[in-house]
């Protein structure tokens, strides 16, 4: 009986791979930011051609995963964009009020993947992601 040969796994299947384990493995918001009682993240792409990715907007609400790793839109690149930093700032930030409290943080990432068709002149993933992150929650 002949065996089929193994199929080697992609770099971008790989960071898939991990990406789901890591977010299967995040504590829920509610654990990690108990102040928290929901998280609006609002990625708006951008590349440097007439198609650029749609917007996204994800709303985290305290059993959802506190996971701040988004893929690449390009099917064909194995970058990703961490908010983790971002999030963790502006949750951290200290605000002098007793009442409700929303917050609000933007900045702009750039892709550090590279696209299939670009990796034998390693040449980065031109697209970018403006981010809004809005957080409400008591102080």
């Amino acid at each position: 009986m002949k065996l089929a040969p193994r199929k080697a796994v992609s770099s971008i299947e790989q960071r898939r791979t991990r990406r789901l384990s890591d977010r299967v493995a995040a504590p829920a918001l509610r654990t990690a930011f108990p102040q928290v009682e929901n998280l609006r993240i609002e990625l708006n792409f951008s590349d440097r051609t007439a198609h650029a990715p749609s917007l996204q907007q994800h709303i985290l609400y305290p059993s959802a995963r506190a996971f701040f790793r988004f893929a690449c839109p390009c099917f064909e690149c194995d970058g990703e964009f961490d908010l983790t930093g971002a999030v963790n700032k502006l949750v951290a930030d200290p605000v002098g009020s007793k009442r409700r409290v929303n917050r609000t943080a933007t900045d702009t990432l750039a892709c550090q993947g590279v696209r299939l068709r670009d990796r034998p002149t390693s040449q980065l993933c031109p697209i970018q992601v403006q981010f809004r992150l809005v957080v409400s929650g008591a102080p």
